[in-house]
């Protein structure tokens, strides 16, 4: 009986002793901190880049939804301010839904020229 003792308590030192020097050993070195490095293509993107407006979650990455935005979503299209986004939404109300992207010429103030500046930036969904 107390050599079972003696060996379980000896078998439990072991493991407490094995698991604290895997704790020793595994340890972050940099003393809890984690480093991220962000790819310097990244870290140089153009400032046009930095500053289009936020993706839909209907639409393609870092376009406007012209069916869904608000006015301030659609005021930071280039070319839209809050007049002529507030007049978009006019329309969407009056008319319903965009079902081409080509129907915001209808919008008074939105021309071909406009259109086309903006037409890689806005989406009317999936």
């Amino acid at each position: 009986m107390k050599n079972k003792l003696l060996t379980v308590l000896l078998i439990l030192t072991a493991l407490f002793a094995g698991l604290t020097l895997g704790l020793y050993l595994g340890r972050n070195p940099a003393g809890g901190s984690v480093t991220v490095s962000i790819p310097a293509e990244v870290q140089t993107a153009p400032a046009a880049a930095q500053t289009q407006p936020e993706a839909s979650s209907v639409g393609t990455a870092l376009a406007v939804n012209i069916n869904t935005a608000d006015v301030a979503g659609l005021a930071q299209l280039p070319g839209i301010g809050e007049v002529l986004a507030q007049r978009i939404v006019d329309y969407r109300k009056a008319h319903g839904s965009f079902t081409a992207i080509e129907q915001l010429t209808n919008v008074e103030g939105i021309g071909e020229g406009k259109l086309e500046a903006i037409l890689e930036q806005i989406t009317i969904g999936g």
